[in-house]
């Protein structure tokens, strides 16, 4: 009979059938019993746990009870045996110190015990009731975990376990005298110490335990368990190699975060009423970020502390085996599950940015700048640790919080602006502070440091890795190279690869990582500064848009200053690329950077141009950085440059707003300082001198260079119809800078700087001075005494005083002897 044919009987399927259905159930009943053993497992776990702590502390307190008892014995029987060999005056003292006369004593020794253990029971019970009924009122729309932390609470648990004890070492006295033994004065005041402690420290506890309930109290005991969470992933720990116990407490860490984001809730939802509590709270998260920050570099990269995420390539990007595997199977291209390095600050994130929205809701920009400011330490840590992905996305949520939280402005005034000032202020210094903390970082690892720390890694032990001060974008280069070198050690018995080459490829990627991020620095600026810009234009607050423009170009300032010092840095690290071609070699490159730079500095520049006609008469005081004042001197340095940039084109677009926002703003000056001072243009005067001196030297680069800056100069002066009375005006500047100042002060000294310049300028285009010989600017060109050089000269005599208005102020000045242009020639 052929095999088969068995198949073909239908009682062969029935039977197969049947046998299915039988070991099918067979495993559903293994698998639930399986369970069910699990979870009884799990709770006779937990039973023995509970049970040996029980067991543990009431060890405790008959042993503390029993320790007393015995030291009282003792002393007792030490002294009955040498009471003959004490002092006379001693034996009095104790004769007369007050002690229970057994057994006349005994039931007063009694109540008193029970006294205590009453009163210490009573409390016991009811501190619990009393916690629970606050909390689940005060925190009733939360769940259970979050109530719970209230118990968790280091000064209630320690003032519950004080009770606990001072209640079982009572029981367990009682038992004692029971059992015939009889305490003496030093268990009876050693409980009477406890019980009068407990009493009191109830009066401090009562008088505090609101503060039980504050937000930032029970988000402290959060941070703690996630610190200890995260010290227990790091190589400190001894499950640092232990995937499951990684796994273990990531989990616990996310639950941790949920609660952070409940707390976060509460203390929001109060936030007008107590302030100091919720700043409190986002001062504690951010330090949660800080130590992290911190610790994060001793957490292995392929740890299970951080979470798998799933990452989609795009079609084109796709290697051609992946591209025909999705076109054969009509589906997308796979995506790769990869560990996600920042998920924990990205948990952080979710719950500040979610909080940035209700913020901007409340209006109140007192609160929404000391809560962008919280963040400021943050932003350096980061800079320090080379984290621009994590400083990115927190300045992201800080730009947006910043943007939406600015006012419409009606009137142009510095105390209408004040809140979007504060607001732009703080988050343009909390940029530039990770800037500079970037920076820092950079420069403190120098080449000796950084070989230094390669070869004081140890291959043998992977931990040695995360040891090293190295920055941790390295850390899954060198442990790749611990693997190589482990198969090496265990094939060949020794390292093969040699440290100079481990040493070169770890510069190139570390040359690769600082280019790319230096390169960012200045991206920032736009991406970061100029919404702010763009937002308070959209706001009408010219005084926020010109103050940005001017902590922009202290940004872009100190990253010149950086230029030249990184650069020379990573040139020192050329000694590392020992066989050239291996790896790619990144530099700084100057050129390109300063030419950036220069660009972004236009902008800025010209934007500040756009700007001060707007703000000119804005009503100063001293609670505020002088915006006008910072634009006016920003704008005067640049026109200079314009005259070295032989730039005509940038000179008129600087010159026409300059001009004009200037002469209105001197009699704002002037108004504001008249009675401050002993002479009324003390401070004013300054304007017109800069406009006068400015425009003087307009005249010289004229002549030197054939450019028309003179004739541009005039034709803007001219858009002006000057009065008789506005002359004699610009008369009294002069007259108050030549003979009250005696041509010295901040204007003499800016001509000492600008003459300085003409002979750089001369010298560096090559210009022969001896062709001016006859020209009316041989003096500005040749003279060496820089006191002499009064460029506003210039401008009085071939421009203000060709005016008929003018005439008798060109007799007044000539009369004081202060027309000295032509006799000096």
């Amino acid at each position: 009979m052929n095999s088969h044919k068995l198949y073909d009987k239908k009682i062969f399927w029935i039977i197969r059938e049947k046998k299915r259905q039988i070991k099918l159930r067979f495993n559903i009943f293994k698998f639930y019993t399986t369970q069910k053993f699990d979870f009884e497992k799990e709770n006779l776990s937990y039973s023995r746990f509970y049970l040996f702590a029980f067991l543990k502390n009431i060890a405790r307190a008959v042993l503390y009870v029993i320790f007393l008892f015995t030291i009282e014995y003792f002393t007792q029987l030490f002294y009955n045996k040498n009471a003959s060999f004490l002092p006379t005056e001693v034996i009095k003292i104790i004769t007369f110190l007050p002690k229970p006369a057994y057994p006349d004593s005994n039931d007063s020794v009694t109540q008193f015990i029970s006294l205590i253990a009453s009163v210490s029971g009573v409390l016991l019970a009811l501190f619990y009731p009393i916690l629970a009924t606050i909390a689940s009122t005060g925190y009733a729309k939360v769940n259970s975990s979050i109530r719970n932390l209230i118990f968790i609470e280091p000064v209630t648990q320690n003032y519950l376990r004080k009770l606990a004890f001072l209640t079982s070492y009572s029981i367990l006295t009682l038992l004692l005298i029971t059992f015939g033994f009889k305490p003496g004065n030093l268990v009876l005041l050693v409980l009477l110490f406890l019980s009068l402690t407990s009493l009191f420290s109830l009066l401090k506890l009562g008088a505090g335990v609101y503060n039980l309930f504050e937000p930032d109290t029970l988000l402290n005991i959060v941070n703690k368990d996630i610190r200890e969470d995260i010290k227990n992933v790091t190589i400190k720990s001894v499950y640092w190699n232990n995937p499951n116990f990684q796994n273990h407490f990531r989990g616990k860490a996310e639950k941790n975060i949920d609660k952070i984001r409940l707390i976060i809730e509460l203390s929001f939802d109060a936030v007008l009423i107590n302030k100091q509590s919720f700043l409190k709270t986002i001062s504690q998260t951010y330090s949660l970020l800080n130590h992290y920050s911190v610790q994060k570099s001793r957490i292995p990269v392929k740890s299970k502390w951080f979470k798998n995420k799933e990452y989609h390539k795009s079609f084109f990007e796709t290697t051609d085996h992946i591209r025909q595997t999705s076109i054969n199977t009509k589906t997308y291209v796979q995506s790769t599950a990869d560990a996600n390095l920042l998920w924990f600050e990205e948990e952080i994130f979710e719950i500040l940015n979610e909080l940035g929205k209700k913020l901007i809701i409340t209006s109140n920009y007192e609160i929404t700048s000391e809560y962008l400011l919280k963040s400021m330490n943050t932003l350096q840590y980061y800079g320090y640790k080379f984290e621009f992905k994590l400083a990115d996305k927190l300045l992201v949520e800080n730009l947006f919080v910043t943007e939406n939280s600015f006012l419409e402005i009606k009137h142009n005034s510095y105390k209408e602006s004040k809140a979007n000032l504060i607001l732009a202020e703080t988050f343009a210094r909390s940029l530039g502070n990770f800037q500079i903390s970037f920076f820092n970082a950079m420069e403190d690892i120098s080449v000796e440091n950084f070989n230094n720390e390669v070869n004081k890694i140890n291959w043998r032990k992977k931990e040695s890795i995360y040891e090293s001060k190295l920055p941790k974008h390295l850390y899954s280069l060198l442990e790749k190279y611990h693997k190589s070198i482990e198969n090496e050690i265990s094939i060949e018995g020794k390292k093969i690869t040699p440290d100079w080459y481990i040493i070169q490829h770890c510069t190139a990627e570390y040359l690769i990582l600082i280019e790319k991020e230096f390169t960012q620095t200045l991206a920032q600026l736009d991406k970061f500064i100029n919404p702010l810009i763009n937002k308070s234009k959209e706001k009408r607050d010219f005084l926020t848009v010109s103050f940005l423009c001017h902590l922009a170009l202290e940004l872009t300032s100190k990253i010149e200053f950086r230029i030249s010092r990184i650069a020379t840095l990573v040139d020192s690290f050329d000694r590392n690329n020992l066989y050239k071609g291996n790896f790619h070699w990144s530099k700084i490159e100057i050129p390109k950077i300063k030419e950036k730079i220069y660009l972004v500095r236009e902008t800025i520049i010209f934007e500040t141009s756009n700007t001060i006609e707007k703000i000119n008469t804005a009503d100063w005081n001293e609670e505020f950085p002088d915006i006008f004042g910072r634009s006016f001197s920003i704008l005067a340095e640049e026109l200079i440059n314009c005259f070295n940039e032989k730039d005509l084109t940038k000179f008129k677009k600087l010159f026409t707003p300059f001009l004009k926002s200037s002469l209105p703003a001197f009699y704002s000056l002037y108004s504001r300082y008249k009675d401050k001072y002993i002479h009324h243009l003390e401070i004013a005067y300054q304007i017109h001198i800069e406009l006068f001196q400015i425009t003087g030297l307009s005249y010289i680069y004229s002549e030197l260079t054939d450019i028309p800056f003179w004739n541009t100069a005039i034709e803007i002066w001219n858009e002006s119809n000057f009065s008789k009375t506005e002359i004699e005006i610009f008369i009294s500047s002069y007259t108050f800078y030549k003979k009250d100042k005696l041509g010295v002060g901040h204007n003499f000294h800016e001509n000492n700087n600008r003459s300085k310049n003409i002979t750089e300028f001369i010298e560096k285009n090559q210009i022969d001075k001896n062709a001016f010989k006859k020209n009316i600017i041989s003096k500005y060109i040749t003279n060496n005494n820089y006191r002499d050089n009064d460029y506003e000269e210039i401008f009085l005599e071939f421009y203000l005083l060709t005016f008929i208005e003018a005439k008798d102020s060109a007799m007044y000045l000539s009369k004081i002897n202060q027309r000295n242009l032509f006799t000096k020639i």
